[in-house]
């Protein structure tokens, strides 16, 4: 017993160490960080947002990319000219040899003026809906200033933040921690304590085991419920999100069945349904099988928390993590965070929602009582504290890597929601900290006792039982609430670690593609004087190019002989691909030639020209 509360004691010091290292390190974070956005954000176009096209030479497509694979069936372009009147002729389609990318054809013989192209995606990775807009200008004429962007800063609308999205993602994660939770105390904290007390207590103690295998199986079938009723709503949610039909159409139609056959969505909802199911059927074969009244042998139990920890395993195949470019990491990452968030959140239910009735066999005054949550709390504990430094370094990982910057969580939604997470993960530290190093200790005191004033049927020892009652179930509401925030805080899109442009209308945008690659460059603001050169590259299948030998760009003044004059553009730390400058060549106004050169070893030389106007 001793040996236990005091590694359970070194285990609390672990993590209060591992929380001040990881609060270091977020501290320290960089303010820039590699290119990362989620969902299927805009990436770049075809005309550019922005572009300046010439005069009379309409484009007879545009093609745009997006940060992640979208959903054929489910995503869409559209062009609109400046009557908002649509231009194209309704066949967006994704490109058959690149997800990332979605096409349309525009009406021949357009005149000149601004054009808007509205697109609206599923993520293929992550399921999130996506909307946004940019436009492009043929000849002279100003950019609509309801759309105006610049490159990367291209207006879009993420609408998965919301009441429904979030009550059925706590909803699943609820049924997902009160299963594994529930599981894993059974297995790990009660099933151990019955071994301590089978010696030294009253015969009431049998009454209490039956009662908890009962209260058990009811906890567990409900769990289950949760589960199977949040995933069914979570497929309604997907497909009207998806296909944009309310609830009764999509019963109507066959938007559902286009979801589970034709999307990766769908391939997961399936996979996961099977687990449910079949731990549904594991519940009811071993319920049936013990008449008695027994719920279940240990192996049942464990067969049961394999397929929790399973289904648990689907929820990090369709999150953030899938996402991101470090998935490799992030979904087992997140897999492991959520089975630490079950053991600690569903055992701390458990003993709210379990143990009561097992207390309450008991016969009060005899002191086994006090000697049943004398022996359960250190196992409890034990569980708690390893979960808490799971989650602790889970989720430091994947802090860094999908927060990017101590700024972000500050001024992002997305870091907001971490902050409150952070808040309320410090308070339930404190009050397990408090059960742990002053409950604990003073609850085996009064168990080894057996005096009447201090002993283990003592008034004293049951005014601390009731004080350890009421914590806990303040622990278990906050628990509760901490799954809701979790379930707003997956419904938002991470801050996107891409530094847009400066958002100006009168800078200089190109993009297109030159031999065998494609190019974006950015010249702002594109006016006489000192301008920011920037240019993007990348290779046919769009990785980024690296490692350029030399990124020109030369001007040369058509009005008259000024010669030509180079400015050599430099790559940018942590932004693959992507080269930069300042410079003033650009020194008076009229007619400008302008060269993109990019010189690579073993490739021949690049080089693309087009003319500006500079006023």
């Amino acid at each position: 017993m001793f040996s236990l509360q005091k590694t359970a004691r070194t285990f609390s010091f672990h993590v209060l160490l591992v929380l001040c290292v990881a609060t270091l390190r977020l501290i320290a974070l960089p303010t820039r960080a590699e290119a990362q956005v989620y969902h299927a954000q805009y990436d770049h176009s075809i005309p550019a947002a922005n572009a300046r096209l010439v005069a009379g030479q309409p484009p007879t497509t545009v093609q745009v990319w997006f940060t992640e694979r979208i959903e054929p069936d489910f995503s869409k372009l559209e062009v609109y000219d400046q009557s908002r009147q649509r231009v194209d002729a309704a066949n967006s389609h994704v490109a058959a040899n690149d997800p990332y990318s979605m096409s349309i054809s525009l009406r021949p013989h357009l005149s000149d003026g601004a054009y808007t192209v509205v697109f609206d995606n599923v993520s293929l990775d992550d399921g999130h809906h996506v909307t946004g807009a940019f436009s492009f200008v043929v000849g002279a004429g100003p950019l609509p200033t309801n759309t105006n962007a610049l490159l990367g800063n291209v207006q879009t609308l993420d609408e998965n933040f919301n009441v429904w999205s979030i009550t059925i993602r706590w909803l699943n994660y609820l049924g997902m921690a009160t299963l594994v939770g529930g599981l894993a105390f059974l297995l790990l904290a009660w099933r151990p304590t019955l071994a301590q007390l089978e010696t030294g207590m009253g015969p009431e103690l049998s009454v209490a085991k039956q009662r908890v295998k009962m209260q058990a199986s009811h906890f567990l079938l409900w769990s289950l419920l949760a589960l199977a009723g949040g995933w069914v709503a979570m497929l309604l949610y997907q497909s009207s999100v998806d296909s944009g039909k309310t609830l009764w159409l999509l019963l109507s139609g066959d938007a559902l069945l286009r979801v589970l056959v034709a999307t990766r969505f769908g391939t997961i909802w399936l996979i996961r349904l099977g687990l449910i199911v079949s731990a549904l059927l594991l519940w009811s074969y071993s319920r049936n099988r013990n008449s008695d009244g027994e719920f279940a042998p240990a192996l049942w139990l464990w067969l049961l928390l394999l397929l929790g920890i399973g289904i648990m395993v689907t929820n990090a195949l369709n999150s953030h993590a899938a996402a991101n470019q470090h998935a490799w990491l992030l979904i087992p990452t997140d897999a492991l965070h959520l089975v630490s968030t079950g053991f600690w959140v569903g055992g701390l239910l458990s003993l709210v929602g379990i143990v009561p009735v097992a207390v309450q066999a008991l016969v009060p005054g005899t002191g086994d009582r006090t000697r049943l949550w004398a022996r359960l709390i250190p196992h409890f504990s034990l569980l708690a504290v390893v979960s808490v430094i799971i989650l602790a370094v889970t989720g430091t990982v994947q802090a860094l890597i999908q927060v990017g910057s101590f700024a972000a969580l500050l001024t992002s939604s997305y870091g907001r929601a971490i902050d409150i997470k952070i808040v309320i993960f410090v308070l339930l530290l404190c009050l397990g900290a408090y059960n742990l190093l002053r409950v604990s200790p003073r609850m085996n005191i009064f168990a080894e006792r057996s005096d009447e004033e201090k002993g283990a049927g003592s008034l004293a020892a049951g005014k601390l039982q009731r004080a350890f009652r009421r914590t806990i179930r303040t622990e278990a509401m906050l628990m509760v609430f901490l799954l809701l925030v979790v379930g707003g805080l997956t419904s938002l899109s991470p801050p996107s670690l891409i530094s847009p442009a400066p958002s100006s209308g009168g800078a200089l945008i190109r993009q297109g593609q030159a031999a065998n690659l494609n190019y974006r460059l950015v010249i702002n603001p594109g006016k006489v004087g000192q301008n920011s050169i920037e240019v993007a590259l990348t290779d046919m299948s769009g990785r980024p190019i690296q490692g350029a030998d030399a990124v020109i760009i030369r001007f040369t003044m058509l009005d008259m002989d000024m010669g030509i004059q180079e400015a050599d553009l430099q790559p940018i730390a942590n932004k693959p691909g992507h080269y930069a400058t300042t410079d003033s060549s650009l020194s008076m106004s009229g007619h400008w030639q302008i060269t993109l050169l990019v010189r690579r070893t073993g490739f021949d030389d690049v080089k693309t020209s087009f003319s500006y106007m500079v006023e």
